[in-house]
Parts: C-alpha cells; sequence; structure tokens
C-alpha cells in the first residue's frame, strides 16, 4: 500500500511538492507559535519579577525618603543580584520626586552606580545610552567627566544622551564641551538644540556668546548658539550680531543672525541690516525685513513697500507685519483695495487671519 502511494506521488511530483509545502508551512506555524508562547511566557515572567521587586521596596523606599527610616533599611533589602534592578526602581522613583526628597534617592543610589559604568563600553549603543541616562539622573557630578567623554561615543544616539544630561540649568560649565561636540548633532532639529542650549539658562550666555563669535566653530553650530542667545534675550550678543553679518556666507547663521538684531537690535545695526535685504536666500530677505521693520524707523516705510512685492510669500508677509506695526495703515488699506499682487494677503492680515 504505501509502496502505491509512493509510486503515485513520484509521477505526480508538483502534487507532491505542493502537499511537502502545506506541511513545512504547517510546521512552521506551529514553531512561531511556541516561540511567541515562549515569549509571552518570558515577558510575563519578568514583569511578576519586576512587580515583586518593586513591592519589596517602594513601601520602605517612602519611608527613607519622608526621613522615617535610614538608607540602610532599604539598602538590606537588595542582595547582590538584584543591584541593577535596584537602580532601575531608584531612576523611576527619582523622576517623582523633588528637592530635598530628590536627593535623598541619589544618595540611595550612590553605593550601586560604579555597576553602571562598566556597561559604557558595551557593544550594545542602547544599553550605553541607557548607562549614561541612569548616571546624569541620579549621579551626575560625580560621573561628569564619563559623560563628556560620552559626547565621542561612535553612536549619534548615545552622544546626544549625553549632551541632553548634561544640558541642565545647574551646570553651564559643561556647556562649552557640548558646543565643542554639536557638529556631531547638526543633523538633529536646529531649533530643538536651540531650546537645550538655552535651557540651561542665563549663566550659558558667556560661553555661547563666545562660540558665536568664533569663526573657527562650525557656521552651523554658530547658528544654533545664536538662536539660543535669541532665546535667552541676551542683549549682549546684538553688537555680536552686527559683527558676525559682516562676514558670514552660511544662510542659517546670517538668518539667525538677523532674528537676534529683529529682537534686540539698535538702530546703529541698521547698515548690517541693510546689507542683506537684496540677498537670493528668502529666509535671509524676510528675517532683514522683520529686523528692519523692529528698529528702523519711517524712512524706511519704502523699502517695506516695495518688498511686499518680493516673489517669496514670506518675506512680503514680514513686509506687511512690518508696514502695521509701524502704524502705515492708511498705506497698507490702499493696497488691500488696489491691484496689488499682495492685495489678498494684506486683506488678510488686516482682518486679522494672519499670524
Amino acid at each position: 500500500m504505501l509502496t502505491r502511494i509512493w509510486n503515485f506521488y513520484l509521477g505526480q511530483p508538483e502534487l507532491a511538492l505542493l502537499i511537502a509545502g502545506s506541511i513545512f508551512f504547517a510546521l512552521g506555524t506551529v514553531a512561531l507559535a511556541a516561540i511567541a508562547l515562549l515569549l509571552r511566557r518570558n515577558t510575563e515572567r519578568k514583569a511578576a519579577t519586576w512587580a515583586r521587586l518593586e513591592n519589596r521596596w517602594l513601601a520602605i523606599a517612602l519611608e527613607v525618603v519622608g526621613g522615617a527610616e535610614p538608607p540602610e533599611k532599604l539598602w538590606a533589602l537588595v542582595p547582590n543580584e538584584d543591584r541593577l534592578p535596584f537602580v532601575n526602581f531608584l531612576l523611576r522613583f527619582a523622576r517623582r520626586l523633588v528637592g530635598p526628597e530628590r536627593r535623598t534617592v541619589d544618595e540611595l543610589a550612590a553605593p550601586y552606580l560604579d555597576l553602571l559604568v562598566p556597561q559604557l563600553t558595551s557593544s550594545q549603543a542602547e544599553r550605553r545610552a541607557r548607562a549614561v541616562q541612569t548616571l546624569s539622573t541620579l549621579g551626575q557630578r560625580r560621573y561628569a567627566k564619563l559623560l563628556v567623554a560620552a559626547l565621542d561615543d561612535p553612536s549619534p544616539l548615545v552622544a546626544m544622551v549625553a549632551a541632553r544630561a548634561l544640558a541642565r540649568r545647574e551646570s553651564p560649565d559643561f556647556a562649552v564641551p557640548i558646543l565643542r561636540k554639536m557638529h556631531r548633532f547638526v543633523h538633529w532639529r536646529a531649533s530643538f538644540l536651540s531650546s537645550m542650549l538655552a535651557a540651561i539658562g542665563p549663566a550659558v550666555a558667556p560661553a555661547l556668546r563666545r562660540a558665536y563669535a568664533d569663526p573657527t566653530f562650525d557656521p552651523r553650530v554658530r547658528a544654533v548658539a545664536a538662536d539660543a542667545l535669541r532665546e535667552l534675550n541676551d542683549f549682549e550678543s546684538a553688537d555680536i550680531a552686527a559683527q558676525v553679518l559682516e562676514s558670514a556666507t552660511e544662510r542659517n547663521l546670517i538668518a539667525n543672525s538677523l532674528g537676534i538684531l529683529s529682537h534686540m537690535g539698535r538702530r546703529d545695526h541698521l547698515d548690517a541690516i541693510r546689507r542683506h535685504l537684496k540677498t537670493p536666500e528668502p529666509i535671509v530677505r524676510a528675517r532683514a525685513i522683520a529686523a528692519l521693520g523692529h528698529i528702523g524707523d519711517v524712512a524706511d516705510n519704502p523699502t517695506l513697500t516695495a518688498a511686499l512685492e518680493d516673489p517669496s510669500p514670506w518675506v512680503a508677509l514680514r513686509a506687511a507685519e512690518a508696514l502695521r506695526d509701524a502704524n502705515a495703515l492708511p498705506s497698507l488699506s490702499a493696497l488691500a483695495q488696489a491691484n496689488h499682487p499682495r492685495a489678498e494677503l494684506v486683506r488678510q492680515l488686516l482682518a486679522g487671519n494672519v499670524a
């Protein structure tokens, strides 16, 4: 019987292949299901283990942070094999606290943080990044040199985690090493980088000014420094901006320098602004027109009116806003009624429909 079946399939190889493929597919499906089940059980087991550890530590941790118990009582609940999970527990716990309670968590973590140092040389970038994040959160000052060294990590992710960790309000002294490595992050959104630097606070302004004025820095880094100074409303940077505009050629550096003058410039900076009114770059023309509108006078209204016919709608919008802010409403109203290429834009601006 078996011989007949075998001979039958030998005579129809296509059918034999189809059946073999079906069997192989079915076995593969069963194998994948088994793997998924094993992974799920492993995940559930890890979650149960974590819940057990957290429940063991949480009540005592609250008492220690509240000052009712000494740290030693919590440390006694941490066997050697659970030291790294304990650090992860403290990391999560610390994010909920501020002030003295937050400092107590740092003290609780201090005896265990050295365990993370070897992870800074792990072959896995994600593990290195996690170690940098934990060390910066629970022991930044103690591990500052290692965090600065992480700015040179081969992984841009790890380097950025280190930069964000170092860019804190209480740490303006780290601004210089961050700025020296900022060229590694130029593919990140520039506004994010400038906000990160500005978040350090006014104490970072001197370092930003030095980088902004230094022609040896990457122009893109100088542009980020300029935008951070604008966010900080640093009036001392206005004179630097006027000097930068005399020789700068990189578009974003010029645009951000004009942005500084638009917010904090003076009449003696007008020549630096006017130099860029005819540049081929629309963003630069728009910033120049905006700056002219903020610090110019009525004699500049003809220039602003002419800019309404700029090919770029953004330049025209900045010109219309400048004329509106200069109380040149009769001129704008006349344009809104005339057969002007920007009449519709002016009408919307006057109606308050343009932000």
